[in-house]
């Protein structure tokens, strides 16, 4: 097998110097179109392929973009993925990721890891980042996005929705339906996206003077909804709820799992309403109402935006928020 053609190679057909032929590959500095055209045939004709790693120390550009995230598994965040992949190839920009599981030390050894590899610009996308994560990726000097459903927009800019908003409308929702009395149940702790929510379901509330309760549950998962239930199913009734708005989809189809077990009929006794669109809440039956965030879209806009702050065109000073929708299905009526 022939060995590959280098720059010296293309140097001598070239008929220039090793200097030139760098200052062509790179477009570090200006070279006479003569010895361009020279140094362009004789790549061309050996079949040269510059060495991108060793390219991309001297251009300071390695056309990569870092991702850091808990667990691509979670199906949102291969969601954002999807975005992020399928936009930043129109660019011409790889990705490199790099999953933590939600470790505070594996986080800081991605930053690490990312910043050896020369990325441009890193995508955050979790559901426990800590600050000082996102301090060291400053220190780098790494332009950098944080995708996270916790942190609050003020904070930190970032690409979402409205949540306070989305939660209103789906409180409205319910009224439309006729229902005056509702229950809202929430994760505990002081989240700002938690905070959000349950602000747009007591604004409806207070808007539509209707009865309300706000329950807390320990976390967002199933098990958390279908406890929920087994501890209020007594209080719910004798206060004559009729609509239960969940924070999350998870939560929600615990509150339907119940249902099922203890054949309560939804929407007959209780409507119930998630929030997220996962992937299952559109496959159990009766079909979870719920709200859909445009998660692969939220992915795409943030690699757009990344992608400009890298080239300097755009100072992110404002977050961006996108249009969530209603997904009416069976379990609200």
């Amino acid at each position: 097998m022939s060995r590959k053609p280098t720059m010296e190679d293309v140097k001598n057909l070239a008929g220039v110097s090793i200097s030139t032929v760098s200052r062509v590959i790179n477009g570090t500095r200006k070279v006479s179109p003569e010895k361009t055209e020279a140094v362009n045939r004789a790549i061309q004709k050996l079949g040269y392929k510059p060495n991108e790693l060793a390219r991309s120390l001297v251009m300071k550009k390695s056309n990569t973009i870092g991702i850091i995230l808990d667990d691509i598994g979670y199906e949102y965040m291969a969601q954002y993925i999807r975005g992020i992949d399928e936009i930043g190839k129109m660019y011409r920009y790889d990705i490199l990721l790099y999953s933590t599981f939600g470790d505070f030390e594996t986080q800081k050894k991605a930053v690490e890891f990312l910043s050896s590899k020369q990325v441009e610009g890193i995508i955050v996308i979790s559901e426990k980042i800590n600050n000082e994560i996102l301090y060291s990726i400053k220190e780098y000097d790494i332009p950098y996005i944080l995708l996270d459903t916790f942190y609050s927009p003020d904070e930190f800019k970032t690409v979402s929705i409205d949540y306070k908003e989305a939660m209103k409308s789906l409180t409205d929702y319910y009224v439309e339906k006729g229902h005056t009395n509702l229950c809202y149940v929430r994760t505990r702790g002081a989240f700002s996206v938690s905070e959000f929510k349950e602000n747009g379901f007591n604004e409806s509330v207070e808007n539509n003077s209707l009865e309300s309760f706000v329950f807390s549950v320990e976390d967002n998962q199933i098990e958390s909804g279908y406890e929920f239930m087994e501890n209020n199913i007594k209080k719910l009734r004798n206060n004559n709820i009729t609509g239960i708005l969940a924070e999350s989809d998870s939560i929600a189809l615990g509150i339907l799992h119940y249902c099922y077990d203890n054949d309560i009929k939804v929407p007959d006794e209780f409507s119930v309403s998630g929030f997220g669109n996962t992937e299952i809440s559109n496959l159990y039956r009766p079909r979870l109402t719920t709200v859909r965030l445009p998660y692969y879209d939220i992915g795409a806009i943030a690699v757009r935006v990344l992608i400009k702050m890298i080239g300097e065109e755009l100072d992110f000073n404002q977050s961006v928020n996108l249009n969530h929708e209603i997904m009416k299905r069976d379990t609200v009526k």
